[in-house]
């Protein structure tokens, strides 16, 4: 039976893509939340409401009344979009292209950058289930950290070979295979958050495999050079 979902909350990049992921997973979603089957609150701004089934958050905003809350660590959305702590990575794109002078933009610890496409998967899957989840906080993020260097070398590797494609200006060196920055495993000392939850859900919830993200995180800069472009 079709599920019909009532979605709340401020339409920004992360409430467009979970809207688009639950239209795609065959869920009916309702403007009459008296009508709905799960009550769905999105984004820091979303209207608090004291049946709410399920609230999708940033990492810094205070756990809403839900049955089941995720609070998302570290996500990396193309669009440009404020609010989930992303804002850095626009930062980074434009200082790239920009020449990458002086010292990049902000000074930020390493962080578990999860793709926008594997966070709404997991959501939706979740959320959907008829399994049953444990209510409380579920934390969501990557698995492994990126450190800021591994992420800007990357960008600047990538910027320098759209630009060597953009002016004819390949080298024999810049069409190597050359390892990607990012591929680079980070060493330091950084506390993940606890995925163990999250990991549980998706198990119960019938992947097999559990938590484990499918988006590169060279396909993702990728992504946000394209938006970047488009504006």
């Amino acid at each position: 039976m079709t599920k019909a979902v009532y979605l709340v909350g401020g339409q920004d990049a992360v409430y467009l893509a979970l809207a688009d992921r639950f239209e795609r997973a065959g869920v009916t979603l309702t403007q009459n939340k008296e009508d709905s089957d799960l009550i769905i609150a999105i984004g820091a701004n979303a209207p608090p409401m004291s049946e709410t089934d399920i609230a999708v958050i940033p990492s810094n905003f205070s756990t809403p009344n839900a049955k089941i809350t995720f609070r998302i660590h570290d996500i990396l959305v193309p669009q440009q979009v404020n609010g989930w702590g992303v804002e850095i990575m626009s930062d980074w794109i434009n200082w790239v292209k920009e020449g990458s002078q002086g010292n990049p933009p902000g000074d930020i610890e390493a962080r578990h950058w999860v793709h926008i496409r594997d966070a709404t998967d997991a959501i939706v899957q979740i959320s959907l289930t008829d399994a049953e989840i444990p209510n409380g906080v579920i934390d969501l993020a990557g698995r492994r950290a990126w450190s800021s260097n591994a992420v800007l070398d990357e960008m600047k590797l990538l910027w320098r070979r759209y630009t060597d494609a953009l002016y004819l200006s390949h080298t024999v060196e810049s069409l190597t295979n050359v390892p990607s920055p990012a591929s680079q495993q980070f060493e330091g000392q950084i506390s993940r958050p606890n995925l163990v939850p999250l990991h549980n859900a998706m198990i119960a919830s019938g992947r097999e495999e559990g938590w484990r993200p499918l988006t590169a995180m060279r396909v993702g800069l990728m992504e946000l050079f394209a938006h970047s472009q488009d504006k």
